[in-house]
């Protein structure tokens, strides 16, 4: 199973993610402006945005949106 150890965002929407193996991906983030519904609006601003945090391998945000390690590999390919 992969797992995130480290994550860094940026003002312009892209995260910068280690991965436990100590790869590290840029990921832009931006998608985020084209899907809607309750846990995403807020993270629309980059105060929200910037409250992402690792928990259990996951990015997570206080909103509850989440994004699989499997998906961030994706997303960095």
């Amino acid at each position: 199973m992969t797992r995130v150890k480290n994550v860094i965002a940026h003002p312009n929407f892209k995260l910068t993610v280690v991965f436990e193996d100590n790869k590290t991906s840029v990921i832009d983030m931006n998608f985020i402006f084209s899907e809607s519904g309750p846990v995403i609006e807020p993270l629309k601003t980059y105060d929200n945005f910037q409250k992402v945090f690792i928990e259990d391998g996951i990015i997570t945000w206080p909103t509850g949106y989440d994004i699989s390690p499997e998906y961030l590999e994706e997303l960095a390919s």
